[in-house]
């Protein structure tokens, strides 16, 4: 997996091409407020790398419409228009021009939206909805996997808790012992341990006591992708 400085350098090549030379200073000091959030640098990465309507164009301001399970919702406001995203720390995914609304039912639910109504009203005034704040500056979100305070962690976090022995849940061997294998090497397998770890019950996060501390959550994220 690319690291934070990796992604940036990517960000600021595609700047260069895709917006005006007298935006360009201005769209890299937003860059360089997100530059240890992954959430926001994918959202730069795609919009810099697609440009939603083909022409040189610069984000302005990145504000949070809706998130849960460590799935975001968020408008990029730009000099052109502003457009949503959906976005996790591993991709960012162009739902559409904020002034079309939000139709897909499913997204709807997720995020506990009744209707593409009550989405429209609720962004009616983009002033009044909170600015984006970098990830690893939000203490209620765990800084891998991000999911709020209260919520389960993706399974195979690295922060997550083993309710078993109260180690760390992908480096403990509870899961071997869980299902008498030596390994787990296949979706099936996963699914089973997944099933034994909702019964006993899975510890959701608690900011206050699980929360660490890294500079580059790329790090951890490759070592839960081994």
């Amino acid at each position: 997996m690319q690291s934070l400085a990796e992604i940036k350098q990517e960000i600021s090549l595609l700047i260069e091409y895709a917006t005006p030379a007298e935006l360009r200073q201005e769209a890299m000091r937003l860059v360089d407020r997100y530059e240890t959030d992954l959430v926001a640098l994918r959202v730069f990465h795609h919009f810099y790398s697609y440009l939603p309507e083909a022409q040189e164009d610069a984000i302005r301001i990145i504000r949070l419409l809706a998130r849960r399970q460590g799935t975001f919702l968020l408008c990029a406001t730009t000099g052109i228009d502003n457009y949503l995203y959906l976005v996790t720390s591993e991709q960012a995914e162009f739902v559409g021009p904020l002034a079309t609304g939000l139709e897909d039912a499913e997204v709807l639910g997720f995020f506990g939206i009744a209707s593409p109504e009550d989405f429209r009203k609720r962004c009616s005034d983009l002033d009044h909805l909170p600015v984006h704040v970098p990830a690893p500056l939000d203490n209620r979100l765990c800084p891998i996997c991000l999911v709020e305070d209260g919520e389960c962690h993706t399974l195979g976090c690295p922060v997550e808790v083993c309710p078993w022995c109260g180690g760390q849940l992908i480096s403990c061997q509870c899961r071997f012992a869980q299902l008498g294998r030596a390994s787990l090497t296949t979706e099936g397998q996963i699914d089973d341990f997944l099933e034994k770890l909702e019964k006993k019950g899975r510890l959701p996060f608690n900011a206050d006591e699980d929360r660490p501390t890294y500079p580059d959550p790329t790090e951890l994220m490759s070592r839960r992708d081994d």
